[in-house]
């Protein structure tokens, strides 16, 4: 079980971590993960704290436009938000993109692959959802390694405005997504270390 103050909403759960709808209480965490530049360098940098409130409730009305979103990602064992992950939608209901950070001290211990596998476990329920796409610069090579692992395909390169360069860009059909059990998950994790 999650812990949680009872006003943030569990949107799903796996071994060590559970998705959770964001709220303005995670904006002090949220600067060791979005206004970290460490974290946010290969992802076009960190965000302004100012600009956390807006991203926010950006993602709210995602959640009640599209029914995915991006969420925090919370330590069952601690309690503590330790990174964001979910879905941008760019206005095509049939095409999200998955996006992950983390602080870096959580860096390391298959957060990332967990909390993606569990994005996509919620992701398969939604009704018009075509294709997940997902990007990462081409020095991430964990991320790209966690992309391949969940089944993500190698498109192509495509240039992004925000990050300002060429990415590698991969694409999974939910037609190709197989649910993840936690049994999988839990042999997936064991098998990382």
């Amino acid at each position: 079980m999650c812990k949680n103050p009872k006003d943030i909403k569990v949107i799903a759960e796996s071994p060590r971590i559970c998705l959770v709808s964001l709220e303005d209480s995670h904006i002090e965490p949220l600067k060791q993960i979005w206004g970290d530049e460490s974290v946010m360098t290969l992802c076009g940098g960190a965000t302004d704290f100012s600009a956390f409130h807006k991203t926010i409730r950006a993602y709210r009305v995602q959640q009640v436009d599209y029914g995915l979103s991006v969420y925090g990602v919370m330590d069952k064992k601690t309690g503590e938000l330790i990174g964001t992950a979910g879905f941008n939608w760019y206005g095509d209901p049939g095409v999200t993109e998955l996006i992950y950070h983390f602080q870096k001290k959580s860096w390391g211990f298959g957060f990332a692959f967990e909390a993606a596998s569990l994005c996509l476990d919620v992701a398969m329920n939604h009704s018009s959802l075509v294709k997940i796409t997902a990007s990462a610069d081409s020095r991430n090579l964990a991320s790209i390694h966690i992309l391949e692992n969940l089944g993500f395909k190698f498109i192509a390169m495509q240039w992004f405005e925000d990050t300002q360069q060429e990415e590698p860009t991969f694409e999974l059909l939910k037609t190709d997504m197989q649910p993840k059990g936690m049994e999988e998950l839990s042999c997936a994790l064991k098998d990382r270390h």
